[in-house]
């Protein structure tokens, strides 16, 4: 039987309501390796001011023991995060990040992390997001009209939304419009004339009393603007009905495309005027389902239990799917699907077992391939916020499902590291 704790992580910020401690977790926040495969760095989170109270060992395939150089100290208002480096790797080989220490309950915890030597540059580290409670996932929003704005719906409470916008650093506001609720959708987009228009709404509520009862809400809401998040929201009418699951979706300039997970495979859209029209279903039913667009093409990955991971294209001028090549990872749930410079990219997530994954695919349209790209450096594997412009992608937060050795339990940590992507 597999057992799933839930912890929080992350420092305080002035919105948040707080009356109780928040108790940090150690973790392992990331493995880098920008230089070169025999080289990482490799980060840690823990308690402030509590340096002591842990081990960390890198270990070879054989088990031997490799030297690791303490770094840098950096210090935040609820945690600390150390560095700490190697340059004795071989490209190619299998190496274990094992972290050992005590809980508040005086619990002795082990976890370990795994990753292969290899060299990625295409991964920037950026601040974290200074959240403590509530939800470590959002809705992401990214305006290629307004100088690349970022923003982030993320669920704070059952009264209020924490309003997140990225600019180099993060800055927070609180606001209450639509109602606050989980697995939200928001996206923007474009009208003729340079503006904009951003929609925002679905998902649902839960019921602590009725673990796992969800409530789905079909309310849907615009704006005039990315710059007006947190500060008006208009419902669109009439109602969507039949939301009785999670939505997916892909955009084109004006117009974004809704699929159902576990479901028929039927599909509507919705146009920057607000006209809604049902499209061409995709040709089998929808399991688990990421989506992705590139150029005026969205991309739908879609897991069904007992067949290959299938992956198809979708012709909006023509309201035509098209198979492609099958995605040939594992099956996932909870992954991550963007795209950046023309390409595709579909990863991380758990897998049956529960065990997290952080490798990331690359799909090439030209020649309908995927291929390895590299393994994602953060901490998180599930649920993770991602956004994307013409060039780059930035992706983040989420939770980390994590082993605790020596035990039949998963925990699941908080994470609010945010990384930049420019492959």
């Amino acid at each position: 039987m597999t057992i799933w704790f839930f912890v929080s992580c992350e420092k305080e910020f002035a919105p948040a309501r707080l009356t109780e401690e928040i108790v940090i977790p150690y973790s392992i926040v990331s493995v880098v390796q920008n230089s070169s495969a025999s080289e990482a760095i490799i980060e840690i989170k823990l308690p402030s001011n509590q340096t002591a109270g842990f081990k960390i060992e890198l270990l070879s395939k054989s088990g031997s023991v490799i030297s690791l150089k303490e770094g840098g100290n950096e210090a935040a208002d609820r945690f600390d995060l150390m560095t700490f480096s190697t340059t004795q790797l071989i490209a190619g080989e299998l190496y274990t990040v094992r972290l050992c220490y005590e809980d508040e309950q005086k619990n002795k915890i082990t976890t370990s992390r795994y990753f292969t030597a290899r060299q990625s540059a295409n991964w920037k580290k950026l601040p974290h997001a200074p959240i403590v409670t509530g939800d470590f996932t959002g809705a992401a929003l990214l305006s290629p009209l307004f100088n690349s704005q970022r923003v982030v719906y993320r669920y704070q409470d059952d009264s209020h939304w924490d309003i997140l916008r990225f600019d180099g650093k993060w800055t927070s506001t609180e606001s209450t419009l639509p109602v606050p609720r989980h697995n939200a959708i928001a996206f923007p987009l474009g009208q003729a004339g340079g503006r904009e228009l951003v929609f925002v709404g679905f998902g649902y509520i839960s019921d602590e009393k009725i673990p796992g009862k969800r409530a789905y809400l079909n309310d849907f809401w615009w704006l005039p603007s990315i710059s007006y998040v947190g500060q008006y929201a208009g419902v669109i009418l009439p109602s969507f009905t039949g939301l009785d699951r999670d939505l997916k979706i892909f955009l084109t300039f004006d117009k974004a495309f809704m699929l159902k997970e576990d479901f028929t495979g039927a599909m509507e859209s919705i146009e920057v005027t607000w006209d809604r029209k049902d499209c061409k279903p995709l040709p089998e039913k929808t399991g688990k389902i990421a989506a992705f667009t590139i150029g005026e093409k969205g991309y739908v990955v879609n897991q069904l239990g007992g067949q290959s991971v299938h992956f198809y294209a979708y012709d909006s001028a023509k309201d035509q799917w098209e198979k492609k090549a099958d995605f040939p990872g594992v099956v996932r749930t909870q992954g991550a699907g963007f795209s950046a410079k023309g390409k595709g990219y579909f990863g991380l997530g758990i897998d049956n077992d529960g065990n997290g994954l952080r490798d990331l695919w690359e799909y090439d349209p030209v020649g309908d391939t995927w291929v390895f790209h590299s393994e994602y450096p953060g901490a998180g594997n599930r649920y993770l916020i991602s956004f994307s412009d013409k060039t780059k992608a930035y992706l983040g937060w989420g939770y980390e499902t994590r082993p605790v050795n020596g035990s039949p339990a998963r925990q699941q940590i908080g994470c609010t590291d945010f990384w930049e992507f420019n492959p």
